[in-house]
């Protein structure tokens, strides 16, 4: 049963992202660039760091995806005042509409996920994939 669980998770998180290239691909995004979009449209100024830690991912893409965004004119990099080593990262008024978009792809997404399942259902759903995400960021058991 639980494998069936996280099968179904992972199949619908594919989907999702099959969705996200698929829309984002004729605007040259590719692989993680719209989660740096999302990220520093929530936090200013973060680093490249801390994009990479928050999703787990390596410091090497991130910074050549921040230089692509860069390129694309979407984000401005600036290095940081206390670390010289460090870029922030900030988006320009291209961003902020490409940011947009990544919104209208991820609700549409939503609004097919949704058909047919109750408000309730997802208040019971959210619950229970909270719970999971909790157990999922314990360390582990030695």
């Amino acid at each position: 049963m639980r494998d069936s669980v996280l099968s179904s998770l992972l199949r619908i998180n594919r989907q999702r992202m099959r969705a996200l290239r698929q829309a984002l691909a004729p605007y040259g995004y590719v692989g993680g660039m719209h989660l740096i979009v999302l990220y520093i449209r929530r936090k200013p100024g973060a680093s490249q760091e801390e994009v990479a830690g928050f999703y787990a991912v390596d410091k090497t893409s991130v910074a050549r995806d921040a230089r692509r965004l860069e390129d694309m004119g979407h984000i401005r990099r600036a290095v940081a005042i206390d670390n010289r080593r460090q870029y922030q990262l900030f988006l320009t008024e291209a961003g902020q509409a490409m940011a947009a978009v990544i919104d209208g792809v991820h609700e549409a997404f939503q609004r097919r996920l949704s058909e047919g399942i109750s408000g309730e259902d997802w208040r019971i759903l959210a619950d229970l994939l909270a719970r999971l995400e909790e157990n999922s960021c314990r360390p582990p058991e030695v």
